[in-house]
């Protein structure tokens, strides 16, 4: 709950989560074996088909603190590198996602654990995404508040709950990307990503020019925006690694942010800049 001048407004969210899996506090029991216990015994345990796959990740993963460790992949982390700063919980972060590039030292390709990955890994083209370390994940974020202004945009100057007593679809968000390997220090290497965003949530996104139309000439509810198109160039062998990004890409430079994953709580901080 948070008070604005004279105007009180109380905002919830339901997050759910397409690409990257969260844990809940049910337990699950896996027909066949325990991935846990024996990782090579993963793809039998998600059995076959796309939504039996998903359904299957999804229960595996309910009750624990991370996905199932793969003891044959490569080093997360960069020897030469300090260790993190402190694990989950209580940080919802072990790196801090600052956005503006990837961090060098412990960022891998196919890195994020997704369920929408896993379901489809038993199709061709499913591996063929994973052979060549392109991922794709999102996830959907809807909200209310109750508010005792009445007026559309009663809530200002309360961003991403602008609209008093509204039951809103803050983002859907779609990311096909490719992290280049910043552990390695024998070779160049690539990486891309391009997101898509739709949702209330687009007017926070948006840049003149860019689909800025929905916004600024039309003033949606709803739009479409690409937060991030980019491409980077990563090689090592300048002192400790080089990460050279162009495109379009969002920084994150506090603990809020507009990709509701990188927002520690539903609701933002307002605050008024006079130019």
């Amino acid at each position: 709950m948070r008070q604005i001048g004279k105007r009180l407004f109380l905002g919830g969210a339901l997050m759910v989560i397409l690409g990257s899996a969260y844990a809940d506090n049910a337990s699950v029991s896996v027909k066949t074996c325990d991935p846990y216990q024996d990782y090579s015994c993963l793809d039998s345990a998600l059995g076959t088909g796309f939504w039996n796959r998903l359904t299957n990740y999804y229960k595996l993963e309910m009750g624990k603190d991370a996905a199932p460790v793969d003891p044959n992949a490569p080093p997360t982390r960069r020897e030469d590198f300090p260790p993190a700063a402190m694990t989950m919980p209580p940080m919802p972060f072990t790196e801090w996602p600052y956005g503006g590039t990837t961090s060098l030292g412990v960022s891998l390709p196919n890195a994020v654990d997704s369920p929408f990955m896993n379901a489809i890994s038993d199709t061709a083209f499913g591996q063929w995404m994973i052979d060549n370390h392109i991922q794709a994940y999102g996830w959907a974020n809807a909200g209310f508040n109750f508010s005792n202004a009445s007026v559309h945009g009663g809530n200002a100057p309360a961003a991403y709950s602008y609209n008093p007593n509204s039951l809103a679809l803050d983002q859907i968000v779609e990311y096909v990307e490719r992290i280049p390997d910043m552990v390695q220090k024998d070779h160049n290497d690539w990486g891309f990503r391009a997101s898509m965003i739709y949702g209330q949530d687009y007017r926070y996104t948006t840049s003149y020019g860019v689909m800025s139309g929905q916004y600024l000439n039309q003033n949606l509810a709803n739009g479409w925006d690409a937060p991030m198109l980019y491409a980077e160039w990563y090689t090592p062998f300048v002192m400790q690694g080089l990460n050279i990004r162009v495109g379009r890409y969002i920084s994150v430079p506090d603990i809020e942010a507009q990709l509701a994953p990188n927002n520690y709580m539903y609701s933002h901080s307002h605050d008024l800049c006079l130019r």
